[in-house]
């Protein structure tokens, strides 16, 4: 960690300072729970010392407890604290650690050990929850149990979140709903802001032509059933090994996912079968074992570990610059912890960026890493729609024909079975722009929203996909300029009209006027690809 520690005093980053003030702000201004939503590598552990530190020179008598689902987050927490105030009344309840100090001014704890001790703690006034996303919103559960108690004790306790993926799989986004724990988000910093900053490595990947099959395995729970998913990864596993041993030729460390202890078994055989050494961790796996094998891991004494189940959160290894994806999930929340596990800076070794051998299709089902979102909540919001390409008319998803003007959809392929995975990029700053063949266009009023002006939106039609740009034609004079230069550039060659001064104008003009490019160029914005250049016949 690049903070500094100085006679007990910590140096936060800029963001770090900026989480905190923005949360005490939010909750000044709020009622309920705020999330800070801090991706792997934030210093979400600093970031929740410096809370306590704050609330206890605001009220010395403060009472603090964080609480997580691991023991390990746990001793790593409470040593940060340790570290900024040295002289606090710190403690750990965990029974994993051997620890059982309830009384300490500011409590580290498990959830597994403190759950039935609300009525014990005492007076609580403020609870630091790390990894937020853990806590389920059903209130039969050790969190609901452990909240609903000390509420009843301390009337007016507040509590703040913590994670990098605000979501659950089984109930979308941790601020939305009726039931919801958390109210909002005070602060966000996510990966690719991190690595831009240079507080995280860069996450890349290689064509493989090779994909574990998921398309007949069921769905258990919400994900895929462990047992047929095992035996996808199986039908894989040597060739894959074989493929990443040699991608990882030149890498230090690599983390290997896989769905159960019987398929990690396999792969650290076949690892092992090619002379290179790997071990297996477990969520069952013991703490002393669990220490020895990624202590070998971060020396460089062991090569490689496979990981089920755990390795998700709480892991510090920052040696490992090689993930390898044989674990297909339904959760983008999973797959964003995974691949976190490569991306932390190791100052002292070579690594520039953490390679991602995508064979369980994590890229392809979620997109990059630093633009996927939560997944919409069971049983709210609209059903899924998409639009004619032909006429407009709005229709549900599965329709192939439009009842409208007939238009046929194109039928969707399924996949082959061992379709090429990892030649699709990891962040959102990867995708190159490109170009793509234009089979028509169309016309028409996009209305402006929050008093903006309306614009002249223009449909380029490739055949398979719709691309959209939005001419500003009214408005400021710098809006009008640009509508100016784009009508000049797309109308017919010899045509000296003056550009039109209004859309119903341009609308009557543009059928007759303004001409199809061959091709348009297309650039990425977000999750979404932009209009950037137009290609005509007579350019070269």
């Amino acid at each position: 960690m690049a903070d500094l520690l100085t006679a007990g005093k910590m140096r936060l980053r800029d963001y770090q300072s900026e989480a905190v003030a923005a949360t005490w702000d939010w909750m000044q201004n709020n009622d309920g729970a705020p999330i800070i939503d801090a991706a792997v590598g934030a210093g979400k552990s600093i970031i929740m010392a410096e809370i306590m530190r704050q609330a206890h020179s605001y009220q010395d008598d403060v009472r603090v407890l964080m609480l997580t689902h691991s023991s390990e987050l746990v001793r790593q927490n409470h040593a940060k604290l340790s570290a900024l105030m040295p002289w606090a009344d710190s403690g750990i309840y965990s029974a994993a650690l051997g620890k059982k100090d309830l009384q300490a001014q500011f409590l580290f704890g498990t959830i597994h050990s403190v759950w039935k001790k609300a009525y014990d703690l005492g007076r609580v006034h403020l609870i630091l929850v790390d990894e937020a996303h853990t806590i389920s919103r059903k209130q039969k559960t050790m969190w609901g149990r452990f909240l609903q108690d000390v509420t009843i004790c301390n009337h007016d306790v507040r509590m703040i979140g913590l994670t990098g993926t605000p979501w659950r799989l089984d109930s979308g986004s941790l601020t939305d709903g009726d039931d919801r724990l958390f109210h909002g988000i005070s602060y966000k910093i996510g990966i690719l802001d991190l690595i831009n900053r240079g507080f995280l490595v860069p996450v890349v990947t290689e064509p493989t032509g090779l994909r574990v099959d998921t398309s007949d395995v069921r769905k258990t729970a919400g994900d895929y059933n462990v047992g047929q998913l095992t035996g996808a990864v199986d039908r894989v596993t040597e060739e894959a090994v074989d493929d990443f041993i040699r991608r990882g030729g030149d890498r230090r460390s690599w983390m290997i996912f896989a769905p159960s202890i019987e398929s990690a078994g396999h792969i650290r055989d076949a690892v092992r079968g090619r002379g290179v050494s790997c071990e297996i961790v477990t969520a069952d796996t013991d703490s002393g074992a669990r220490e020895r094998i990624l202590g070998a891991l971060h020396r460089g004494a062991l090569r490689s570990v496979v990981s089920v189940g755990t390795l998700t959160t709480g892991v510090d290894v920052p040696p490992v610059d090689m993930i390898v994806a044989l674990r297909p999930t339904m959760s983008s929340a999973l797959v964003i912890q995974m691949i976190g596990r490569g991306l932390r800076l190791s100052p002292g070794t070579r690594k520039e960026n953490c390679l991602l051998v995508d064979y369980a299709g994590w890229l392809s089902r979620h997109g990059p890493v630093d633009l996927i979102e939560p997944p919409a909540r069971k049983g709210s919001g609209p059903a899924p729609t998409k639009q004619c390409e032909q006429c407009d008319t709005k229709l549900p998803i599965h329709i192939m024909t439009c009842p409208t003007c007939g238009f046929e959809f194109p039928a969707v392929e399924k996949p082959e079975a061992r379709l090429v995975a990892s030649a699709l990029p990891a962040l959102s700053t990867q995708r190159e722009p490109r170009r793509v063949r234009v089979v028509g266009v169309k016309y028409a009023r996009h209305q402006g929203k929050n008093g903006k002006p309306d614009t002249l939106r223009v449909d380029y039609d490739t055949g398979i996909q719709t691309y959209r740009k939005w001419v500003p034609i009214e408005g400021e004079l710098n809006a009008r300029t640009m509508g100016r230069v784009w009508w000049s550039k797309a109308r017919e060659p010899g045509n000296v009209n003056a550009a039109p001064a209004s859309i119903a104008e341009a609308l009557e003009r543009a059928p007759s006027e303004l001409r199809a490019p061959r091709e348009i160029e297309i650039v990425p914005e977000g999750k979404y690809w932009s209009v950037k250049n137009m290609f005509y016949e007579a350019q070269a």
